[in-house]
């Protein structure tokens, strides 16, 4: 064998060592691409279904908050409404108006404390007080007066013994 013919068969050699080496790279890459492929519709998958728990999610959370709503609309409507309007008519003049629907029975107007700032213009307590009819007093602070004073209402139902009390911060 001559030098030619063993150059000749090194490259040989070398060549078919590169073209296994080619061949399982290309097998080696086939089978990333496939595996690419499926780790790529996977995680469509999981982004489809990532997008409908999300929907699924939202639109339980949209109902949920319309049923809080409707509910503290009812529980709001269900509250018994006080019946009073406080108007104040002149500087220290007021009127409190009864806005209900009912006669009020035994209707009185106080203050907490020793404070003498409100003078009452009718005799206490009002036997009845019926609807759109008024209670008027005077609130004049003097220097020894606190900032404000709580104005308190207490009347009752002809059908119970029990008392209300409604209170408005006067300042």
């Amino acid at each position: 064998m001559d030098a030619s013919n063993i150059i000749n068969l090194g490259l040989l050699l070398v060549t078919a060592i590169g073209v296994v080496v080619a061949i399982l790279q290309a097998k080696e890459a086939r089978a990333d691409r496939i595996a690419a492929e499926g780790a790529r519709d996977a995680a469509k998958q999981h982004e489809k279904s990532a997008l409908d728990a999300a929907t699924q999610s939202a639109s339980a959370a949209t109902r949920s908050a319309s049923a809080l709503e409707e509910a503290n609309d009812i529980a709001r409507k269900s509250l018994p409404k006080d019946p009073w309007t406080l108007v104040q008519q002149t500087k220290n003049k007021y009127e409190l108006r009864n806005t209900g629907e009912e006669t009020l029975w035994a209707v009185s107007i106080t203050e907490p404390g020793d404070s003498n700032d409100i003078t009452l213009f009718q005799e206490q307590p009002v036997d009845q007080l019926h609807p759109g009819e008024s209670l008027y007093f005077d609130y004049s602070k003097t220097f020894a007066s606190p900032a404000s004073t709580t104005l308190l209402v207490t009347w009752g139902y002809p059908d119970s013994s029990e008392q209300r009390v409604w209170r408005r911060t006067l300042s």
